[in-house]
């Protein structure tokens, strides 16, 4: 099956949902907080590894089209406090 001629089917708006991937959890808040700007937003803990090695952030908010997805996606991969962004 040849994936990159598949596009995903998305009705916009619509409340998206961000893994973000990191070491200190307050420094992944501050991360997030400058990629969202003033944008409403629910941000919760979502796991610790045992060894405290990482953590990692939910993000939720309202995306209002792809390339605001897009766009979101690329400033938290960005931040230098950031290792993975799912």
């Amino acid at each position: 099956m040849e994936l990159d001629s598949q596009k995903l089917e998305i009705e916009y708006p619509c409340e998206w949902s961000y893994t973000v991937i990191g070491k200190d959890q307050e420094r992944l808040q501050l991360a997030v907080a400058i990629a969202v700007g003033g944008e409403e937003h629910d941000l919760e803990l979502s796991h610790r590894s045992s060894k405290g090695q990482y953590v990692s952030l939910k993000l939720r908010m309202q995306v209002r089209d792809e390339s605001h997805r897009r766009e979101l996606f690329q400033r938290l991969g960005d931040h230098e406090d950031v290792r993975f962004v799912l």
